[in-house]
């Protein structure tokens, strides 16, 4: 099976995001916090760290340091 691949770079911020199918977030680099569906305390990150998101949910990155990620997409 191949998946869609993104790869990229975060900036310090807030992000929120939708999903439509689910994903699997690789992060390689970076300090940042992750509140994800069904999660009543925040995923912290610092480095590497990989965590999946259900589809049709949502989840918000809060990004302290520039982050490096590697998302993969379920078909």
């Amino acid at each position: 099976m191949v998946r869609l691949k993104t790869l990229g770079v975060m900036q310090e911020g807030d992000y929120t995001f939708n999903t439509g199918a689910a994903e699997v977030m690789e992060f390689l680099s970076g300090e940042l916090s992750v509140e994800l569906p069904n999660q009543t305390e925040p995923l912290v990150i610092q480095g590497e760290a990989t965590f999946e998101v259900p589809a049709n949910s949502s989840f918000t990155l809060h990004v302290k340091t520039v982050a490096t990620y590697c998302c993969a997409y379920a078909n």
